[in-house]
């Protein structure tokens, strides 16, 4: 059944509200995750405190510019009907979605493709992802020049479809070999440690980057679909969700992998084998290197003096 203009309108307007709440959610659940990071990775390299200082500061922007998006639409534009729906077109704030998503997302991949190197030591596989997110960065850049030019226009269509199929193969790529990877690893271990601690951390870390690239799939398919086909209520609703909510989605995978990594060494240390996984920084495995060596000196202790008290009573006998 078509769908009347008016009910389009409607929609749009309605999922932008959506759209924005679930950012405003979401920016909440990465500054509690900021703050755990403050808390107990205090040791960590500068280079990765900048890194996470940077996702803080474009989740924030990202979440300003959500909430202008609902001001302009709601109070500044309330009874314009048609120009509230085409916000994204005529105000300029609209148009800093695309670099906000493109600047986060290459941030995030530059960072699990360097825990793909730790993983792989792999470095044509690396290389590739790399080329593709640069790709995806540069082509955000030129579909944001087409859009402030024309928004309607072909070219602008197109770079930014372009932008969204290089992000998507790039994502897809990581998350894949990361998965082969680490299940190339669980096979060399499994005979060798326990079975729930190997298979927990796998999970763990294949999750971690897996929703933003659903979302990143999602944003594409939705996109394409507006693009071959007459708007209907589903694609325009998947597309303006994905789009608003994939900045926080990459953040939000950085920091869960960032904070589980105290939980994934206790899980390691309590085994009598360790495998390590992840290596997100210099300074952070240092710490727990030292860490775990602190934690067997009163069993090395221990042993220790049970060898001396024995060592009269051998002698003696």
């Amino acid at each position: 059944m078509p769908v009347s203009q008016t009910e389009m309108q409607t929609c749009i307007l309605g999922v932008w509200d959506l759209s924005v709440c679930l950012c405003l959610f979401l920016q909440g659940v990465l500054c509690a995750q900021f703050a755990n990071y403050m808390t107990l990775n205090k040791r960590d390299s500068v280079w990765m405190k900048l890194f996470v200082a940077g996702l803080a500061l474009l989740t924030t922007l990202k979440t300003l510019q959500s909430l202008i998006i609902m001001w302009v639409q709601n109070v500044t534009m309330f009874g314009d009907l048609e120009a509230g729906v085409n916000i994204w077109t005529t105000y300029w704030v609209w148009k800093g979605t695309l670099i906000l998503e493109a600047a986060t997302a290459f941030c995030v991949q530059m960072f699990f493709g360097r825990r793909l190197w730790a993983i792989s030591r792999n470095a044509y596989l690396v290389i590739t992802c790399v080329a593709l997110y640069l790709g995806g960065l540069v082509s955000s850049i030129v579909g944001i020049i087409a859009t402030i030019i024309d928004p309607l226009g072909d070219s602008a269509t197109g770079w930014v479809g372009a932008h969204l199929g290089v992000v998507l193969c790039g994502d897809l790529l990581l998350t894949g070999s990361t998965i082969l990877c680490l299940i190339r690893h669980s096979h060399k271990c499994l005979l060798r440690g326990p079975t729930a601690t190997i298979l927990r951390s796998i999970r763990r870390v294949t999750l971690q980057a897996t929703p933003a690239a659903l979302c990143a799939l999602i944003n594409f398919i939705a996109a394409m679909k507006l693009t071959t086909a007459t708007w209907t209520p589903a694609p325009v609703v998947l597309d303006i969700i994905a789009n608003m909510v994939l900045p926080q989605l990459y953040a939000w995978s950085a920091m869960w992998t960032l904070n589980s990594r105290e939980e994934i060494c206790m899980d390691a240390g309590n085994s009598a084998y360790t495998i390590h996984l992840l290596e997100t920084s210099a300074g952070s495995s240092n710490s727990e290197t030292s860490r775990h060596q602190h934690q067997d000196q009163p069993g090395l202790l221990a042993k220790g003096q049970n060898d001396q008290s024995n060592g009269p009573s051998g002698s003696m006998a």
